[in-house]
């Protein structure tokens, strides 16, 4: 299995627009299946992974100024089940590639329903006070933009036209995938951020002392710890923002366009905000 993970690494990662999400999950993975040979993957060890991950484990860091802080943290069936995702990707192209006689089905965990979990305009503001330069601009993409963060964390200057307020969140002749990015008009506040920022060295528009980077979850999570707000992930901002929009009346398909999401997303994950959800039933159920 070991082999396997390398070889989809090597042939695909390059490819794969969340690299760095790919990298992470493969480091979880090894320890557990790299000695294994194919044939172990089944409903069994799949399981036991499950559990292997969901384990309490402790982690200690030292920040800058010499605090040891120590978490206990486990894996979330979600997580899991994304982990496990890209072992089953990794068999289909070893089998692809006649590396495997036959296919090898992976056994997921179910999948869970999503926490409704979105922010308060007071939690953003305390949020963005508290947060590092780099993490409050990260911050503001995310609540104007609903975009994930692999997406926001690449975005460059040359994508951004800060005369039609156009942003491109994929690149010219970059393959479109299922994480779907496409290109907004921004919102007059969020073009006001991008003309004092655009001053700022590097060549991405959230970076760190000029250089890109590839993770903002530390600084997300650093700053809601400073704020007292629980339950803090980029992907909670990015839900947050398309929250706010259907809470202010934005049709199915306007969000669907403008944020770049299935309708069926929308109303399955979003429409309750809405103060138009079940509206034409009210106005049925009530008549006289």
């Amino acid at each position: 299995m070991g082999e396997v993970l390398a070889r989809y690494v090597d042939d695909k990662g390059a490819k794969i627009g969340a690299a760095g999400t790919l990298a992470y999950s493969v480091q979880a993975l090894a320890p557990f299946w790299a000695d294994l040979t194919c044939d172990a993957v089944k409903g069994s060890t799949c399981r036991l992974y499950e559990r292997e991950r969901a384990k309490p484990r402790t982690t200690t860091t030292t920040t800058k100024t010499g605090k040891t802080i120590t978490r206990t943290l486990s894996a979330s069936p979600s997580t899991v089940r994304r982990e496990l995702g890209v072992l089953q990707a990794a068999l289909n192209h070893a089998h692809s590639e006649g590396l495997l006689i036959h296919p090898i089905a992976v056994t997921l965990p179910e999948a869970g329903e999503p926490r409704d979990r979105w922010l308060t305009r007071k939690e953003v503001a305390a949020l963005v006070w508290c947060a590092e330069p780099h993490v409050r601009r990260f911050i503001i993409l995310s609540i104007y933009t609903g975009r994930r963060a692999s997406a926001i964390l690449e975005l460059i200057w040359t994508r951004v036209d800060l005369d039609t307020g156009v942003i491109r969140f994929r690149a010219e002749g970059q393959a479109e995938t299922n994480k779907r990015r496409g290109r907004i008009r921004a919102p007059r506040q969020l073009r006001g951020h991008l003309l004092r920022w655009k001053g700022y060295r590097g060549t991405h528009v959230v970076s760190f002392r000029g250089k890109p980077i590839a993770s903002i979850k530390t600084g997300i999570r650093r700053a809601a710890e400073r704020a007292g707000i629980e339950g803090v992930t980029p992907h909670v901002l990015k839900h947050t923002a398309i929250t706010w929009a259907v809470m202010k009346g934005l049709s199915v398909e306007d969000a669907a366009e403008y944020f770049d999401t299935s309708p069926e997303t929308i109303r399955k994950h979003y429409w309750h905000h809405s103060p138009h959800h079940q509206e034409r039933a009210l106005e049925i159920i009530e008549r006289r």
